[in-house]
């Protein structure tokens, strides 16, 4: 449930323009880059690889992600993956390792950087936040 939540409010957000008070109707290439995102996200992490599979160029996504969203197609794709990110340490018991591979990335080291670069924070850090240290636990 909570992770139909946490996609639905991302569609949300990709659905809207930032300060806008009127919604501009959306292009059906636009809804079918966020279909491809929702549906790849786990393993696709470049533009050029979203624009192969719809058969449009990379300018095409990124003018219609900016025209819809105000974001990069790219932004829009790191802000899913972190997303992704945030919950899977917060909600289970898995390594980062685990996690990591479970987003695509074939070395854990380059998914705590790429994590680092975007949140601030380690998965590790992050992670101790949702859960109890063995010592406050005593």
């Amino acid at each position: 449930m909570a992770r139909a939540l946490a996609a639905a409010l991302l569609l949300l957000v990709m659905a809207e323009p930032e300060g806008s008070g009127h919604r501009l109707p959306t292009h059906q290439v636009f809804v079918w880059f966020r279909d491809e995102l929702e549906a790849g996200f786990r393993t696709r992490h470049k533009v050029a690889d979203y624009a192969a599979r719809l058969g449009y160029s990379t300018r095409t996504l990124n003018r219609l992600a900016r025209e819809n969203t105000g974001l990069s197609a790219k932004q829009l794709i790191d802000e899913r993956v972190v997303l992704e990110a945030k919950r899977l340490p917060a909600r289970g018991p898995d390594p980062v390792a685990r996690i990591a591979g479970q987003l695509g990335f074939d070395d854990p080291s380059n998914f705590s950087k790429y994590f680092q670069h975007r949140t601030g924070t380690t998965p590790a850090a992050f992670r101790g936040r949702f859960r109890p240290s063995a010592e406050s636990s005593r």
